[in-house]
């Protein structure tokens, strides 16, 4: 128990966001909420369909509790509201449930604390989790580089990780047998049993983390993560990797490699410095969920006054 406190705290001081800091996630956090709770797919002049299978051959089906109106599909026979399919909105836990769950959210506790803090289950916890880490794709910063801008490049790597009771499942299977995590990796060096992940930062801060794959990176992995965000005439910066060369022409950058003991490239290296502390506090995390994970580490970043501080 004491260990666990103190990871918490640990993880919460590595973040190294300030009350002010903290208290903008918060309140920014909660106005996702409330739009993604109230917000409608449709005004009244709108064709209504079915959020399943998409037909308009819907009747009338009784009421929600708010006395709003539900409907069903003569296909399908799902039921369902004219509120907007989203995973908050269609909620059945009140909303001053969530408001307290965005805290325990932008404090990145444990799940067993957010369950104990909210009255709710531990899988009601893990839920709410997924949730807003869903909710919040739609509002990360787009990090898009051009002419005149100058980016650090460089990849880190996590170990692959099938984290998760696999026992009741009837389509999943395990490509090995289950280990524990201080099991250490079959293979050393960067294997197939490592997941690789793309960074790249500006000198704004601004950033990118992209999973791309499993073991060292490729040309055609490199070309795949940083199409979306390295534009014609970027000034980047890289070690000497030799994967960066090729892409980077194509995508017209203009590349500079240093060697990975110059610190050229601290600023990126910096990012992935607290990223590690960020990820320590989970005790590993599902590979399926890396990039959610990450998304929820960079819209914390964008709350602090710079990556490389």
């Amino acid at each position: 128990v004491v260990a666990m406190r103190l990871a918490d705290e640990v993880r919460i001081q590595l973040k190294g966001m300030n009350p002010v800091e903290r208290e903008s996630a918060v309140r920014e956090l909660r106005e996702v909420i409330y739009e993604d709770a109230y917000e409608t797919i449709a005004s009244r002049d709108d064709v209504l369909a079915c959020p399943r299978c998409g037909s308009i051959g819907i009747v009338r089906k009784g009421h929600n509790p708010d006395g709003s109106q539900r409907w069903q599909c003569r296909d399908c026979r799902r039921t369902f509201s004219k509120t907007r399919d989203t995973l908050i909105g269609r909620s059945k836990l009140p909303v001053a449930k969530w408001m307290m769950y965005v805290e325990c959210f932008v404090d990145c506790l444990a799940l067993r604390t957010c369950a104990s803090r909210c009255e709710v289950s531990l899988r009601t916890a893990w839920l709410m989790r997924r949730r807003l880490l869903k909710c919040l794709e739609r509002y990360l910063p787009k990090f898009v580089a051009g002419a005149g801008v100058s980016v650090q490049l460089d990849e880190t790597y996590f170990r692959e990780s099938f984290k998760g009771n696999h026992t009741k499942s009837t389509v999943f299977v395990m490509p090995r047998k289950a280990h524990k995590r201080t099991k250490a990796l079959r293979k050393r060096g960067l294997s197939k049993e490592q997941i690789c992940v793309a960074t790249g930062v500006d000198d704004a801060g601004r950033s990118f983390l992209t999973v791309c794959g499993r073991g060292i990176i490729s040309k055609d992995r490199t070309m795949s993560a940083l199409k979306p965000h390295i534009g014609r005439g970027t000034d980047v910066l890289t070690d000497g990797a030799p994967a960066y060369v090729k892409p980077l022409a194509e995508l017209g950058a203009n590349l500079t490699q240093t060697d990975a003991g110059d610190h050229a490239i601290n600023r990126v290296n910096t990012l992935h410095a607290r990223l590690e502390d960020f990820m320590f506090g989970f005790h590993g995390v599902s590979t399926k969920y890396l990039q959610a994970y990450l998304d929820w580490f960079q819209w914390l970043v964008s709350f602090t006054d710079g990556v490389g501080e």
